[in-house]
C-alpha cells in the first residue's frame, strides 16, 4: 500500500510539472516571437528611415548640381541693419538749432515771438 501511495503522489507532481511546463513553454514562446516581432518591426523602419534620409540627399546634391551648371547663382543674403546706439540715461536734451533755450531748460518763461505785420 505504502508504495502505491508513493507511485501516485510522485505521478501526481509529474503530470503537475509537465501541466505547467507546457504552458510555460508556449509563454516564453510567445514572448520570444513578441520580441523578435518588434525587433523585426524596428529594423525596418530605420532601413526605411535611412533610405528616406539617402533619397532625400540625392536629390538636394542632384538639384545643386543642376543650377550650378546652368549658372544659376543664389542671391545674397540681405545685409543685417545697423545697430542702434544705446540710450544715455543721464544724457542732457538737446537744444535748438537756433541756440536758444527752451523754458525747461532755463527755468524761466520764454517770451513768445509774435512778428506778424
Amino acid at each position: 500500500m505504502a508504495n502505491d501511495y508513493i507511485l501516485s503522489s510522485v505521478t501526481d507532481v509529474q503530470q503537475l510539472l509537465k501541466g505547467n511546463a507546457d504552458s510555460q513553454s508556449v509563454a516564453m514562446l510567445n514572448n520570444v516571437m513578441a520580441e523578435t516581432i518588434g525587433m523585426a518591426m524596428h529594423n525596418a523602419v530605420t532601413a526605411q528611415h535611412n533610405a528616406q534620409m539617402l533619397n532625400s540627399a540625392t536629390t538636394t546634391s542632384t538639384c545643386a548640381r543642376i543650377l550650378s551648371v546652368m549658372g544659376a547663382t543664389p542671391p545674397a543674403p540681405a545685409p543685417p541693419p545697423a545697430p542702434t546706439p544705446p540710450a544715455t540715461p543721464n544724457a542732457a536734451p538737446e537744444t535748438p538749432a537756433t541756440g536758444t533755450a527752451t523754458a525747461a531748460e532755463s527755468g524761466t518763461p520764454v517770451a513768445s515771438n509774435n512778428t506778424s505785420n
